[in-house]
């Protein structure tokens, strides 16, 4: 067989293996019984015998399958008993199939009264669901819990599922209908899953792949009148068109699909089970209080329904919605083939998960959270074995024949085949065995699991002469032997010892979000000149111009207009504090005091802190010499594919490392995205030139789990590591600070005690401070003053505004990690009202499954009553706390028994903050929530879901409390960003929801609030840029332009006000003829036909731009002729003035006339007032590309 070629990762030859597979008399016998005929290109339904395959180990299951679906090339599942076997056989079918293999996990039903809870899982459900409507797949793998889930039978499915064409006739707000009744939300822009926006002519919907590790898919659908007249995918980050396409299937984004007229009906019915489950819980001895609140349940419910408002708990009312509810099997076509995968362990998961439920639902009913019909909400185990029974043509498959292990009465076949032997550090027998095999007419088959393996094993071959192996970059983890087959298979880890799990792809997280995307009428702006003002609304002003729009500001004795074109001027005011500042006087003195305070507060700043940054970035560093033979194998040691981010990440670190000044590089990764790996290799790297480096951590316990990972990390790779606490005895911490001072110690990982007098470093190359966002500022900067050319290396998962503004302002590098580990799941969250019943049952849900709880109570005086409390009502379950007034071995040593799993439930403040790594404990419950900052709260909910299981998170706020509103976007925004990686884009959203926090120590608090976040950050930039003599440029030359016309974005064209704000920022500051065609663009891809108000106000800002660089202070109308004035200061652009003079169309209209006040006519321009501002643009943009073409 030809030997697979290293340009790109082929497909398997599987038609060749079926060839070799059919060498074994049992395979023959097997496919002969399975077979079935073709007709008219359409393959029979199977209706063998039921048939016991017994031998293959799990992946050579995978393999069978593979070898009947190349040869029936029909859609096929796999049933399995649980989650991670399902993501094991969808890894193993995606080698040998490649992409179409999905897996449909089980859903939680909501029950609890949650204000808010996420449905990732749910909405992949759907979109995969409509995969096996349309047959395109070819393989689903269902674990167990998901065959009893009910789900909308698939005609609802149908008639919810939204299938557009180019061409297709539908008024654009009926569309709109559908999408909200298949359960999508309306938003203002739509970048996240389950989210619909419309602007003016186009529709954005955004929908799920059935995929985890595909990003979401983005639809712009255009409208001419009601007839779609293209559709487009588009990026989510930048919100732009990326591709057209014809035709696209919109799948429900929710599984309770209500149908209009049937919801009073339902809303009856709902009110009726409640007020008879209340009946009957008084005449079987309720009390009078369970009777009340089990009627209110089905009246408050029934009342939501009949206001449309959609809540988290009506999947309680699942067996009234769907009478006729349909289970996963309804959706199966006929021809799909089955597969069961051990019988025993499935049948036994299908009744523990159903065990599950009713204990779930036991506990609801008695905190009167359902009611006793909720128990049809969910299947039961006998209907699945049923539907097995009455399918009859199932195929079973078991490694061991053991009794209830495969289907009864069914034909049994025994496939030969074993697991494959472990080939790491016995390279010379891999090159035998494989020479043997392919003598003896196997084929022999690698995968690598990544690229640069499969291009070292390749070379590796090629030097033994074996040319005839197919290798491949796609991941198995454990390969097989099948001699009857001809074929061995070697997975990663029989290659290399570990497997290298491949990580999930980049979601483009956005990093920018607009201060003014969602600028509400009567919020704070700041005006660079006239002060804090607060914003009325966009108004439409007709002047001697025309019609524009203007941002109406209300001043403490005053209103002031500011056109449009001058929201550079304005900011939102974002300040350290929730308290609101008093409103400038227009015509006072004050704010003018309050700048020149600030100004003088930042230089002082400035000269010592901003400045040691500035001066680190022109300090001559040390040059760290190129990765060593040494380096490489550090670097092949680590267990984990390394994500595409990683080895930019790493590369970038490197590259500061090698360069001869110093490194001041952020960064910033989500909660287990690898921070640790990329500063262990920075590490490394720096004591293979004989230099010392620090690791920073903000707790003992962190950092004596960085000392153990690292030990491990460097096996036998000499390096002398050392540790630094509280925590170590007294006399082996003066030993190791006598080691460090004389170079003995090559790493040193510690605590704050790193930052001591006495601790000097011999040769000191490298700081990595890990959690930055623990250390105040003080800290940071002590070490960096007595090392001053030392490379430092900060991480994070949520950076402090001061941080990430400096970041973002240059004055240090930020590198980001977006892309997660593949088998972390988004964390089921819920925001609630906190009720005790359902922290309880919580936490009974996690530690029935073995696993731990985390239980956020931030009051240090409080929390042992709250353990207590807990104690009372959970019997048996071992409960102990932590809380920063500890003393410091009392906490490790209680975090140490957590982890070592002698507790169940740690009550503990917010010191789980810090990035302990615990991924046994898959529960968190938080109250009194609304008190904290979100990136406290995001990051404390990161600290479950670090394993492979389903983590939940219940985000709870006091009963009857009126949340504030920024409480309220805090919670909010939790719930939106589920998905894994969002930290970065929750640090920003922190900084506007928040306020800035004390940004630069409280010594700054005052001025910060007193001229708002954005302001300040300018006056620091500046001072900055002063201090560093970096000169400030002046803002590009604009000339005023007076042209009677309307030009302005009209509310028909661009609905949402904050979004109209953004677009006239942008508009505002296009400067090139490529600007303005990208500003066009834009507005076309995304709301559609410019109307010429909105085309006019684009030339306009173009007229501008271009007339101040040729050196025209205004462009103005007298008669029919515009005047191009130039500007007093002589400051012209002559060689832009000759090329508009000579623009050929227009060069007998144009009159140069010098004079006291030199000027350029443009004769009979404005002949007709509507097209004056295009003629101007088309000669401008005429005389830019002459330009443009002498330069190329």
């Amino acid at each position: 067989m030809q030997q697979h070629g290293l340009e790109q990762d082929a497909a398997p030859p599987l038609d060749l293996w079926l060839e070799n597979a059919g060498e074994d008399p049992a395979f023959c016998e097997f496919l002969s019984i399975i077979s079935r005929s073709k007709s008219g290109g359409e393959i029979s339904p199977p209706d063998h015998q039921a048939v016991n395959l017994i031998g293959p180990s799990d992946p050579q299951k995978s393999y069978l399958q593979a070898l009947v679906y190349e040869k029936e090339k029909s859609p096929f599942w796999v049933l399995v008993a649980d989650e991670l076997r399902a993501r094991l056989a969808a890894q193993e079918l995606r080698a040998f199939l490649g992409e179409g293999v999905f897996v449909f996990s089980s859903r939680d039903l909501h029950l609890l009264d949650a204000k808010a809870a996420s449905r990732d899982q749910e909405r992949r459900r759907l979109s995969i669901l409509q995969h096996l409507r349309s047959g395109n797949y070819k393989a689903l793998i269902v674990p167990a819990a998901a065959l009893l889930n009910k789900l909308p039978p698939p005609d609802v499915y149908d008639s919810a599922e939204i299938t557009l064409a180019q061409g297709d006739m539908i008024e654009p707000e009926d569309l709109c209908g559908q999408l909200s009744a298949a359960g999508y939300e309306r938003a203002k822009i739509a970048d996240q899953p389950g989210q619909f926006a419309r602007h003016g002519d186009v529709i954005d919907v955004v929908v799920t792949s059935a995929a985890a590790e595909l990003p979401p898919e983005g639809l712009r659908i255009s409208f001419f009148d009601i007839e779609i007249d293209d559709l487009r995918l588009i990026d989510l980050e930048t919100q732009r068109s990326v591709s057209a396409i014809r035709e696209f299937d919109i799948p429900p984004a929710r599984e309770l699909l209500l149908q209009e007229n049937h919801i009073e009906d339902l809303a009856r019915e709902i009110r009726d089970a409640g007020e008879d489950a209340a009946h009957n819980a008084l005449q079987q001895g309720g009390s009078r209080e369970d009777y009340e609140r089990l009627r209110m349940l089905g009246s408050r419910d029934a009342e939501r329904l009949q206001g449309k408002i959609l809540f988290a708990a009506l999947d309680r009312w699942l067996p009234l919605i769907y009478k006729d509810s349909a289970s996963l099997f309804d959706y199966a076509s006929p021809q799909t083939r089955f597969w069961l995968d051990e019988m025993s362990r499935f049948s036994k998961q299908l009744d523990a998960e159903h065990a599950g439920w009713i204990q779930e639902l036991t506990a609801n009913i008695e905190n009167n959270h359902a009611l006793p019909l909720t128990e049809a909400a969910r299947g039961n185990p006998s209907s699945v074995r049923r539907w097995i029974d009455k399918h009859g043509s199932f195929i079973s498959q078991a490694q061991i024949d053991s009794a209830g292990n495969g289907l009864p009465g069914a034909r049994k076949l025994k496939i030969g085949g074993r697991v494959q032997d472990h080939y790491k550090g016995r390279e010379e027998n891999l090159y035998s065995d494989l020479i043997a095999w392919l003598q003896a007419g196997h084929e022999a088959v690698l995968f690598t699991g990544s690229s640069s393996r499969r291009v070292q094993i390749d070379k590796r071959l090629r030097q033994e002469k074996i040319y005839d192996a197919f290798i491949s970059e796609k991941t198995l983890i454990q390969g097989f032997y099948w001699p009857e087959g001809k074929i061995s298979v070697l997975g990663s880890e029989d290659l290399f010892g570990i497997d290298k799990p491949a990580r999930r792809r980049k979601f483009g997280g956005g990093q920018v979000i607009s201060f003014f995307s969602d600028l509400e009428p009567g919020e704070l702006v700041v005006h660079e000149d006239h002060g804090i003002a607060r914003y009325q609304n966009l108004k439409k002003i007709r002047t001697s111009s025309g019609e524009r729009d203007y941002l109406h500001l209300k001043y403490a004795d005053g209103d002031l207009y500011i056109p449009v074109d001058a929201l550079d001027q304005i900011r939102k005011y974002i300040s350290t504090d929730e308290r609101k500042p008093r409103l400038s006087k227009l015509g006072g003195t004050e704010w003018e005091r309050q700048k020149t305070k600030a100004r003088e507060s930042i230089k002082k700043l400035a000269t010592d802190l901003v400045a040691l940054y500035a001066k680190r970035r022109q300090i001559k560093g040390y040059a760290f010499s190129p990765d060593t033979v040494w380096q490489k194998e550090f670097e092949e040691a680590f267990p984990f594919e390394e994500t595409e981010d990683q080895l930019r990440v790493i590369a970038e670190i490197k590259r500061d490392m090698e360069e001869p000044h110093v490194m001041e590089r952020l960064l910033c990764g989500d909660v287990g995205f690898g921070k640790t790996e990329v500063c262990f290799r920075a590490i490394f790297k720096c004591i293979m030139d004989n230099k010392q480096a620090a690791l920073l951590a903000p707790t003992t316990v962190l950092t004596q789990q960085h000392f153990n990972k690292l030990c491990e990390r460097m096996g036998d790779l000499p390096a002398n590591i050392r540790m630094l606490s509280r925590f170590v005895p007294e006399r082996e911490q003066k030993k190791t600070i006598e080691d460090l001072k004389q170079g003995k110690v090559d790493i040193i990982i510690g605590t704050h005690r790193l930052l001591s007098q006495d601790v000097i470093f011999s040769d000191l190359g490298l700081l990595v401070i890990d959690e930055e966002q623990r250390f105040g500022v003080d800290h940071k900067e002590l070490i960096k003053v007595r090392y001053p050319t030392l490379d430092v290396l900060s991480l994070t998962a949520t950076p402090i505004p001061r941080t990430l503004h400096m970041s973002l302002s240059g004055i240090r590098d930020i590198s980001l990690l977006e892309e997660g580990p593949e088998d972390r799941r988004p964390i089921q969250t819920y925001v609630m009202e906190y009720d005790e019943n359902v922290a309880v049952e919580a936490v009974l849900r996690e530690t029935g499954r073995g696993g731990q709880c985390f239980y956020l109570f931030n009051n240090t005086y409080k929390v042992e009553d709250k353990a207590a409390r807990l104690r009372e009502l959970l019997p048996g379950v071992r409960i102990i706390t932590a809380h920063g007034k500890m003393s410091e071995r009392h906490l490790e040593q209680v975090i140490s028994d957590f982890i070592a799993g002698d507790y169940d439930v740690l009550v503990c403040t917010t010191i789980i903050e810090s990035g302990i790594d615990m991924p046994n404990v898959n529960t968190i419950v938080v109250e009194h929530a609304d008190k904290l900052g979100m990136s406290q709260m995001y990051q404390i909910r990161g600290r479950v879901g670090r394993s492979e299981r389903q983590a939940y998170a219940y985000i709870t706020y006091p009963q009857d409390k009126v949340l504030t509103e920024t409480a309220e976007k805090r919670l909010v925004a939790i719930r939106d960003y589920t998905e894994l990686g969002s930290g970065f884009k929750i640090a920003l959203r922190d900084l506007e929801v928040r306020g800035a926090g004390n940004l630069l120590g409280a010594e700054q608090s005052g001025n910060l609030g007193a001229v708002g976040y954005d302001l300040y950050c300018k006056m620091m930039d500046e001072a900055v840029k002063e201090l560093s003599g970096i000169e400030i440029e002046p803002p590009p030359p604009h000339a005023l332009v007076e042209l009677e016309v309307d030009a302005f974005l009209p509310e028909r064209y661009i609905r949402d006000n904050g979004q109209r704000i953004d677009i006239y920022r942008r508009i505002a500051e296009l400067e090139t003829a490529a600007c303005y065609r990208d500003v066009l663009d834009e507005l076309t891809d995304r709301y559609g036909e410019l109307p010429a108000e909105a085309l006019t106000l684009c030339d306009i800002a173009y007229i501008r731009s271009f007339a101040g660089r040729a050196g025209f202070s205004r462009v103005s109308v007298r008669g029919s002729d515009v005047i191009f004035s130039f500007a007093e200061d002589g400051q012209s652009d002559m060689d832009l003035v000759s090329r508009i003079m000579t623009v050929e169309r227009e060069k007998d209209h144009l009159q140069f006339q010098a004079g006291h006040k030199p000027q350029i006519v443009y004769r009979q321009a404005a002949k007709a007032p509507k097209d004056t501002a295009g003629r101007i643009r088309q000669l401008f943009l005429a005389a830019e590309e002459k330009i443009a073409a002498k330069a190329g």
